[in-house]
């Protein structure tokens, strides 16, 4: 359930999300790549992946794919599409989720990318009562949960 905002309020806040933390990861000088399980109306489908590229060409690729996606309900469960779209990473790559909402399942998923070798972090994009009980057991599986609610959260993070 979305608490804090409207389901497309917080959709559309968590592509902001996004999109802020790409752009920074590049200026950052950091590869970045995407996969969204919403739906590319360009395409035509859902689930759409770019790959881990650095630089002003890739970064502006990501930026028009976030401006395009919009809500699916998805054919499989978050969880497995999580675990379908790490494949590709490399170890001791980081694999950020941003969500509106972060069950325990997809911490548990988060866990089993950590213990596979990659960086496991959550971005939770809107009000979550028991977003304080996830973070300390994200912290006890090394998956780092952070609230990203305001505008300020995503500045206290950059810092």
């Amino acid at each position: 359930s979305y608490t804090g905002r409207s389901i497309v309020g917080s959709s559309e806040w968590a592509i902001t999300v996004a999109a802020s933390l790409a752009v920074h990861l590049v200026r950052e000088r950091q590869s970045v790549g995407l996969a969204s399980n919403g739906f590319d109306p360009l395409s035509g489908g859902g689930a759409v992946t770019l790959p881990s590229r650095n630089g002003q060409t890739s970064i502006m690729e990501l930026l028009s794919l976030l401006a395009r996606i919009q809500l699916s309900d998805g054919d499989k469960p978050v969880s497995d599409w999580l675990l379908a779209e790490s494949t590709a990473l490399g170890w001791g790559s980081n694999f950020i989720l941003v969500t509106p909402q972060l069950t325990g399942q997809q911490l548990r998923t988060l866990h089993a990318l950590r213990r596979r070798g990659l960086g496991a972090i959550a971005l939770v994009c809107d009000t979550q009562p028991d977003l304080g009980v996830l973070q300390a057991q994200g912290e006890t599986l090394g998956v780092r949960v952070y609230r990203t609610v305001w505008e300020s959260d995503l500045e206290a993070l950059a810092a």
